[in-house]
C-alpha cells in the first residue's frame, strides 16, 4: 500500500502578519535615520561656512556689535569670527541678561539670503568665569 506524504517544506514562510511586521520594523529605521541627520548640526568658527551651509549650523563667534531690536521686534547684533569677518544675527528670543559680558557668542540657526542675515533659533552666550578671576588675583 502506497502512503501519500506531503512534501516537507523547509526554510521561513512569511506570512501576512510577518510581512506587516517587517514592514513598520523598516519604516522606524527610516524615520529614526532621517530624525538623527535632521538634528545633527555642524559646528563652525567661519562665517563664511555658515553663509554657504545648506543645513542649521552653530556658529561661534565674538560680540561685533551690542546689540539692538529692530522694527519687527526682533534682537539684532553681529557676529565676528576669528577672521574679522562680521554677519549680522536675527533672534526671535530677548537679549540675554548676561550679553554685554560675553566672550563668545554660538548662534544656532542658517542664514538666510533674503534677509541677508543670520537667523537664531537659540544663542549660547558664554561669560567670563568667576573662577578665572581668582586665579588672576592670586
Amino acid at each position: 500500500m502506497a502512503t501519500l506524504t506531503q512534501p516537507v517544506r523547509r526554510g521561513f514562510e512569511l506570512k501576512p502578519l510577518h510581512i506587516a511586521g517587517l514592514s513598520i520594523i523598516l519604516i522606524a529605521v527610516v524615520f529614526g535615520v532621517f530624525g538623527f541627520q535632521s538634528g545633527f548640526r555642524s559646528y563652525t568658527q567661519k562665517v563664511d561656512e555658515a553663509i554657504a551651509a545648506t543645513r542649521s549650523v552653530q556658529l561661534a563667534g565674538f560680540l561685533g556689535s551690542t546689540g539692538e531690536y529692530d522694527a519687527k521686534g526682533r534682537f539684532t547684533f553681529m557676529l565676528q569670527d576669528e577672521d574679522g569677518k562680521q554677519v549680522k544675527v536675527v533672534s526671535d528670543d530677548i537679549r540675554p541678561s548676561n550679553f554685554e559680558q560675553a566672550i563668545s557668542i554660538v548662534a544656532i540657526g542658517r542664514y538666510d539670503q533674503a534677509e541677508q542675515a543670520f537667523m537664531a533659533d537659540e544663542l549660547l552666550v558664554k561669560c567670563p568665569s568667576k573662577y578665572q578671576e581668582l586665579q588672576q588675583k592670586s
